[in-house]
């Protein structure tokens, strides 16, 4: 009997993030990614049951090693400002890049036949969004930000930082920004997102309408 080890498991879904990201997930098959990593097919199904399973890590793992570094940027001090900024900055810079954008359009294309948006959902945005909506209740709770929804400020600004690229760049019609285009657009989301959120001068906390 096979050992299965980690190692062999990583290489797994490293060729198959190879194969997911040249060919689309309809056209890439597991006869191909056993090849790439080198192995049979019975040594992929024997670590991953189905092609959607070993999508899901795939997912997961590219997200988690990328926003890493974004949400990890995000602890409470008294320059929120600059602590926003430079989380907008990691973001884009992290969600803008070929290999997730390409997952993304994977996951779009697949819409409503199969469940890769609740997968996609799962291995990357909700976890990361989750600690971003717990750093901006600690901000509300500092008197820094107005009291709202947390989840729905994290959204709003999740929003506000994409608003400039990210359906452009999906559908190809933009170039790879620049460090300097990118600091400009998250500068522009802060200052309307602080305009809506920021709490009011004299220490003030009027809370936000929590619309459903």
């Amino acid at each position: 009997m096979r050992v299965k080890s980690e190692t062999r498991r990583q290489g797994i879904v490293q060729a198959a993030a190879t194969v997911f990201l040249e060919r689309g997930y309809e056209a890439a098959s597991m006869a191909e990614i056993a090849a790439r990593a080198g192995g049979s097919k019975a040594t992929l199904y024997s670590y991953f049951p189905s092609k959607e399973e070993l999508f899901r890590v795939v997912m997961k793992t590219q997200a988690e090693h990328r926003m890493m570094k974004a949400f990890g940027s995000l602890s409470p001090c008294d320059d929120l400002e600059g602590t926003l900024q430079r989380f907008g900055e990691h973001y884009l810079s992290v969600i803008l890049s070929q290999d997730l954008l390409i997952m993304r359009s994977i996951v779009m294309g697949e819409g409503p036949r199969s469940s890769m948006g609740r997968l996609f959902f799962q291995s990357g945005p909700a976890e990361g969004w989750g600690q971003l909506a717990a750093f901006l209740e600690g901000e509300m709770a500092a008197g820094r930000l107005r009291r709202a929804a947390s989840w729905r400020a994290a959204l709003h600004l999740i929003n506000l930082l994409e608003a400039d690229f990210l359906e452009l760049f999906i559908a190809g019609g933009l170039a790879q920004p620049g460090a300097r285009q990118i600091a400009e657009s998250v500068e522009a989301a802060v200052q309307v997102y602080l305009r809506g959120y920021e709490a009011a001068p004299g220490g003030g906390r009027a809370a936000l309408p929590d619309v459903a």
